[in-house]
């Protein structure tokens, strides 16, 4: 069985800044929307996933909805 992956709806574009933090601390990929951005990340545990969205929020971004993903 894969590992689960997750999803992040967000309005508007990621900043490239964090992003570029993102990079770093997980396997992602991020898609722009037609109104917003998706990013998926893989390899994430609960923690990591707490601290993205917090990472998100503290930034300004707005999170729309996450979602657990399995293959």
């Amino acid at each position: 069985m894969a590992p689960p992956h997750y999803e992040f709806r967000m309005r508007g574009r990621i900043s490239r800044t964090v992003l570029d933090v993102i990079r770093t601390r997980f396997d992602h990929v991020s898609t722009p929307g037609a109104d917003g951005t998706v990013l998926v990340v893989h390899n994430a545990d609960q923690a990591s996933v707490r601290a993205l969205l917090t990472l998100l929020w503290d930034t300004g971004h707005h999170v729309l909805a996450f979602e657990e993903k399995t293959a």
